[in-house]
């Protein structure tokens, strides 16, 4: 009687190992891809956001109101100023969070030709042109576009 073989020979779980090794090396770039690609429609999302909330507070609040980009942080601003008390070192409120894309979502964000967008209580901009965000990172980018009428494209 030949005895009984249980388990498995350490021939083949090294080979089992080579396998899924490899597969994790071939779909490592293609999920990592797909992750940053994720994080740049976020960001793209979320600053498309603030372009809508900025519009929405103009005709509430009825005041001019600002999509400001100071270094990958994104800021809604508006003008005049409400909070009489604490006026600090700036003539506009702040509305909603600051938004850093930067370390939220880990983008670049770039504006063209201004590094700002506004809006008046009127719902038109006062800036006649188009404005280009540009949201990359790491070779991934996405664009928004905001026309003379505060119009966002995509």
């Amino acid at each position: 009687m030949s005895a009984r073989r249980k388990g498995f020979s350490l021939v083949e779980m090294l080979i089992v190992v080579v396998i899924l090794g490899i597969i994790v090396l071939l779909g490592f770039p293609r999920m990592r891809a797909g992750l940053v690609n994720n994080n740049v429609r976020a960001a793209r999302t979320t600053f498309i956001n603030m372009i809508a909330g900025a519009r929405a507070a103009a005709s509430q609040t009825n005041r001019s109101t600002w999509v400001k980009i100071e270094s990958n942080r994104a800021v809604v601003l508006a003008r005049p100023r409400l909070d009489l008390v604490n006026t600090g070192s700036t003539n506009a409120d702040t509305i909603g969070p600051v938004q850093n894309l930067s370390s939220a979502y880990g983008v670049t964000l770039a504006a063209t030709p201004a590094d700002s967008f506004r809006f008046n209580p009127g719902f038109t901009t006062l800036g006649a042109g188009t404005t280009t965000f540009t949201i990359s990172r790491s070779g991934h980018s996405d664009i928004v576009t905001v026309d003379g009428l505060g119009r966002v494209q995509k």
